[in-house]
């Protein structure tokens, strides 16, 4: 334990958007060559939104905001903003390459108000000839002059370091964007980018851990005093917790394995819940031995032979549900699997060591007291008969309603099943954490503006010959393949214009700057040696855009394409559409299609196949165990069947409800089943052993439901509770998760309360009955 705890200062826990894409080789290495060629696909942007962003007072914040980016951003490269543009204007010698307001503000800020008639007709002439400008117009600055966008452009992050350096990147824009200088009831400023985006989301979900970490152990203590009512047995739980959870977690840092953070809190309240789940068990049986043998040492062996196998197999049914994620082929999966089967276990292991230990400890109890004891059990025993007459009341209702029971049961699993077919496969950011976190109904209402968007890709297209893209035909071809990209379906329009970008844009807007300004000569020039010379005049007059958008080589060209929104089966069929686009008008060049929420998109089926690979693997494993631990094909078979219709349930409520199958809901159901069918375990093992002594099904049933239906009832309350804290949490996916997980809890007690019995009773798996003789032989 010593040694796993010393492990826990150097567990990392991310969360990393890569651990849940699957990227082939071909895919990473044409990454890398896009990052070498043209940068760091990360950049700093902030929406700057008011009445008119050319007035004096919003440029001269742009100004200041812009130089605060540039000096105190960690990796900043450059700034581009209304202004810090470079745009093409034709001179007398050629063409230049200007930035209208690089003299400064008319009126250096002042309201306009105030500002003389000639400092109005300067900045008027400024903003007529940014706005004259295709290649600006609902890029930089909306049509309608009330947004504009602030990016700064990021140096690479070493690859080493990555991580770290996004979140100073983050960390340092945050303190710039929401600092007192730059808050006004003028204008409102809207941060985003991944470094931005993600450093916020690293605030919230390491909050959001504490948070349900810590009322998560508050509920264990509760449930501890209110179930257990002994000292031991509240100590006992909360050291198998501390020390199950922290040697896991300490032993998996010692081997370097990351942790994820959106996840973490699953194994740890579920370790939690089970400790309580397992204390409850062990001390029941310890207090009815107790009675019996007068010694504690005794009483601990004989409570853990009682109790010890059929905690065990409910531990090992658990642990086969996560184990199941193993296969799903997903990194953060695979991760929560692994630890999630080593905290169950261990939290086991802990509590079925030291309870022992610690209740063997003491004063053995003597005969008077074993029958003052028995005295005060009875005098309880008398308090709890009406609950024990209730749930006799209950049996035979259940043995008399048999036939209803399953008929409901089983239209409630077809109905269920109709439901699982509308589930939907979504790995929507936006959707995942939801609105009621602040940084996400920001992210949310900037995509909804002219100017902004969440998700964005890029193409890339590689021919082998340098200079490929000086011949007018590619450069040709690059605009009309633009154009194309613009019309599938998720490309985001603004003002009738796609949100389409490349090199084209600046060819074009130097062709018309040559050719008088003329609106017809915004086009590609058909001359190769003219196309060389507008390329050539473009670097030698100070442009800097060429370099975003085309390799020094003209050899590899960039596509950006921005998205409306997120819809994984629209983006993967862009991304088809997109290659035969690229196939067409680029025969013989290597065409790419890079970025996250393509990748993100193309996880849909992986998703789908692993939930499928998750939810089977658990039920072949659990139905062996179950096989194994009731002797019989017939026994394991029936106590899998009121198993399946919680599952189906969770499934079916996620469907009309459209909860989307994301990163952590696709967890809901093989937990669910590998939890559920604990009780399933309980109470068909208690019904074995009645019938084992009565040799009646009626009888066998009824003593189980006094005996053991309150601890199925006790357990299952312990984990609702635990699962019920994410209830609170912000965050859409965990929340979800929360009221899934309770409703797969509470259904499947239900249906062992009710299916278990009736299915037990019509079947018989575990023998044939018997009469009994007049000697009392059976």
């Amino acid at each position: 334990t010593v040694v796993g705890f010393f492990g826990l200062k150097n567990l990392v826990l991310e969360d990393e958007t890569e651990n849940w894409i699957n990227k082939t080789e071909t895919q990473k290495a044409h990454e890398e060559i896009f990052e070498d060629l043209f940068g760091n696909q990360d950049a700093v942007a902030v929406l700057v939104q008011a009445e008119n962003v050319f007035e004096p007072e919003i440029l001269s914040v742009i100004e200041r905001l812009s130089s605060r980016l540039e000096n105190e951003v960690p990796f900043a490269d450059e700034v581009t903003s209304l202004t810090r543009l470079s745009v093409s204007m034709g001179t007398e010698d050629g063409i230049q390459i200007v930035n209208p307001f690089e003299e400064g503000i008319p009126g250096n800020g002042k309201s306009l108000s105030i500002m003389t008639e000639e400092e109005k007709t300067l900045l008027e002439e400024k903003r007529a000839f940014v706005m004259s400008r295709e290649s600006l117009v609902n890029n930089i600055v909306s049509d309608d002059q009330k947004e504009t966008w602030v990016i700064l452009s990021l140096l690479p992050f070493s690859k080493e370091n990555e991580r770290e350096e996004m979140y100073s990147v983050g960390k340092a824009a945050i303190n710039v964007v929401e600092s007192e200088e730059f808050k006004s009831s003028k204008y409102t400023l809207k941060g985003t980018g991944m470094s931005y985006t993600e450093t916020e989301e690293q605030e919230v979900v390491s909050k959001e851990t504490s948070a349900r970490v810590a009322s998560g152990f508050l509920v264990m203590l509760l449930c501890l005093v209110i179930f257990v009512r002994s000292l031991r047995g509240v100590i006992v739980p909360i050291i198998a917790t501390i020390g199950g959870i922290g040697s896991v977690l300490g032993y998996s840092a010692h081997f370097g394995f990351q942790g994820e953070a959106t996840l973490v809190t699953l194994p740890i309240l579920l370790g939690m819940a089970l400790s309580v789940g397992y204390a409850v068990h062990y001390i029941n049986g310890f207090r009815n031995e107790i009675r019996e043998v007068q010694s504690r040492k005794e009483a601990s062996i004989q409570a853990l032979k009682t109790t010890g196998w059929p905690i065990l197999f409910t531990v090992i049914t658990t642990m086969a549900s996560f184990v199941s994620f193993m296969g799903v082929g997903i990194n953060s999966l695979k991760w929560v699997g692994g630890i999630s089967s080593c905290i169950v276990f261990a939290v086991y292991l802990y509590t079925v060591i030291l309870l022992p230990i610690l209740f063997s400890y003491g004063k053995n109890v003597t005969k008077a007291e074993s029958e003052k004891q028995i005295q005060k059990e009875e005098k309880k025993k008398q308090s709890l008969r009406k609950t024990d007459l209730l749930y006799t009341r209950f049996g035979e209702w259940v043995i008399k309603n048999r036939l209803a029971i399953v008929i409901v049961s089983a239209v409630v699993t077809v109905v269920s099943f109709v439901g699982l077919l509308k589930l939907t496969v979504n790995m929507d950011y936006v959707s995942m954490m939801g609105k009621r976190i602040p940084y996400v109904a920001r992210i949310l209402s900037i995509t909804e503006t002219k100017l902004g968007n969440q998700y964005s890709y890029d193409m890339m297209i590689e021919y082998s010959d340098e200079d490929a893209f000086k011949n007018p035909e590619a450069m040709l071809s690059l605009d009309n393949f633009a154009k194309d990209l613009g019309n599938l379906r998720s490309t985001k329009i603004s003002g009738n214009k796609a949100r389409v970008s490349s090199v084209c844009e600046i060819v074009k807007e130097m062709n018309r700057t040559l050719n008088s300004d003329l609106e017809n000569f915004y086009t590609i020039p058909e001359d190769d040696e003219y196309l060389a010379q507008l390329l050539f005049l473009y670097e030698i007059s100070g442009g800097e855009n060429l370099s975003n958008y085309i390799s020094d080589d003209y050899t590899t060209a960039r596509v950006h394409v921005e998205m409306s929104g997120y819809d994984a089966n629209k983006i993967a069929a862009d991304k088809r559409d997109a290659l035969d686009l690229a196939e067409k008008y680029f025969p013989g060049a290597k065409a790419s299609c890079i970025g996250t929420a393509i990748s993100m998109a193309e996880m849909n089926q992986v998703l789908v196949n692993g939930e499928l690979k998750s939810v089977f693997g658990s039920f072949a494993i659990i139905l062996v165990i179950l096989i194994i631990a009731f002797s019989s094909i017939r026994a394991g078979l029936i106590a899998m069947l009121p198993n399946i219709t919680p599952v189906l349930l969770v499934g079916g409520i996620m469907g009309i409800c459209k909860f989307p199958l994301d990163m952590l809901t696709m967890t809901i159901m093989p937990m669910v089943l590998g939890i559920a069918v604990d009780d399933t375990i309980h109470f068909t093992n208690h019904v074995k052993y009645e019938f084992e002594l009565t040799h009646n099904y009626h009888e066998a049933i009824i003593n189980s439901f006094v005996k053991i239906a309150r601890s199925m009832l006790a357990t299952t309350i312990i984990l609702c509770a635990m699962f019920f804290m994410y209830m609170f949490s912000p965050i859409a996916m965990l929340s979800k998760v929360g009221l899934l997980a309770i409703v797969g809890l509470a259904s499947a007690l239900v249906a062992d309360y009710t299916l278990t019995p009736a299915l037990l009773y019509m079947i018989k798996p575990i023998g044939k009955e018997k009469q009994e003789n007049a000697n009392g032989d059976f």
